[in-house]
């Protein structure tokens, strides 16, 4: 059954609805307008705050690459350029201020993690044992553990400290996909060979072995366990 027809000029007489509600807004927009505004310039204050933050976290997250890409040549130079004992072990010492520079800008996710592993890396080519596994092991619980253990256990391997280094370089060897896996065989290995347990030793070099490694680290390897065999 269709619906009671309103007459036209009824419509015309009630009030639009959207006309209704816009009014009792500016209504109390007029009523409460220095509270208004107030709340208004809080916000705008806020949103320019959280702005200026984040652009000012960028703009450290910036300068700490930049930073880091200075150094990173630093220690590159000094790895792979042939130059005298004196000379390499400045350009470390200048690699490493530079990487603690970058932190002084940055101190968060991988760019923090990167420098501490570097600083590593500058530690451990200074042969400052100690300052290196520190360093390194600021980067065992994110992206770069892997490369920070090995660090950590070639450390301790060359403090002589055979037990310890043979614990990191075995945890090294829990992940399979790890890119450190033969080199933490071979660790494992030389950890046994050093600590007189010879036939682990030659278990852990067979392994490396099966691992199917380059040429030149298999023939490495086969004369080793020739060695150990006697």
């Amino acid at each position: 059954m269709p619906g009671k027809k309103i007459p036209r000029k009824k419509l015309l007489k009630e009030p639009d609805e959207f006309i209704s509600t816009t009014g009792k807004i500016l209504k109390f927009l007029r009523e409460h307008q220095r509270q208004v505004i107030l709340y208004g310039v809080i916000g705008l204050v806020i949103f320019l705050a959280g702005a200026a933050g984040y652009y000012f976290l960028l703009w450290q997250e910036r300068k700490a690459q930049i930073t880091q890409h200075q150094a990173k040549q630093i220690y590159t130079e000094a790895l792979i350029s042939p130059s005298s004992p004196e000379k390499q072990k400045e350009k470390y010492k200048k690699a490493l201020e530079k990487f603690r520079e970058s932190l002084s800008f940055y101190t968060r996710d991988k760019v923090s993690q990167i420098a501490h592993l570097y600083i590593g890396h500058c530690h451990y080519a200074l042969k400052e044992y100690p300052q290196a596994i520190s360093a390194y092991t600021r980067c065992l619980s994110g992206p770069y553990r892997a490369i920070a253990r090995d660090g950590i256990a070639h450390s301790f391997e060359a403090q002589g400290d055979f037990a310890q280094a043979l614990e990191h370089f075995q945890k090294n060897m829990e992940e399979e996909r790890n890119p450190y896996l033969l080199e933490a065989i071979l660790g494992v290995a030389r950890c046994y060979e050093a600590l007189k347990q010879t036939p682990q030793a030659i278990e852990f070099y067979e392994k490396a072995l099966s691992k199917k490694p380059p040429e030149r680290i298999a023939d490495f390897i086969h004369r080793k366990i020739t060695e150990i065999k006697g």
